[in-house]
C-alpha cells in the first residue's frame, strides 16, 4: 500500500510532466525527503536534483522513491505481524 501511494502521489506526476515544474518538485521534496536529503549532500547528487540529467532525477524519484516505500511498507507489516503474534501468545 505504501509503494501504491508513491507511485499515485510522486511517481505519476514525475513521470507525465518529465520531471519539470513546481507541483512534482513540492511532492518529491515533501514524500521522498530521505533522498531529496541524500542527494543534496552529494555534489553529483545536486546535478540530478537541480536539472543536469533529467533521465535520472525521473528514475531516482519514481523507482527509487517506490522502491524507499515498499521496504517501508514490507517493515510496518512486519511489525504489525509480530506484534499480533506476541498478542496471540500472551
Amino acid at each position: 500500500m505504501f509503494a501504491l501511494f508513491h507511485i499515485i502521489v510522486v511517481a505519476v506526476p514525475v513521470l507525465t510532466s518529465g520531471g519539470s515544474g513546481e507541483t512534482q518538485a513540492f511532492a518529491v521534496a515533501i514524500f521522498d525527503l530521505p533522498i531529496f536529503w541524500l542527494l543534496g549532500l552529494l555534489p553529483a547528487g545536486r546535478k540530478v536534483l537541480y536539472g543536469s540529467f533529467p533521465s535520472l532525477y525521473i528514475w531516482v524519484f519514481s523507482v527509487g522513491g517506490t522502491l524507499m516505500y515498499a521496504a517501508v511498507g514490507a517493515l510496518v507489516g512486519r511489525g504489525i505481524h509480530l506484534i499480533l503474534r506476541a498478542l496471540r501468545a500472551a
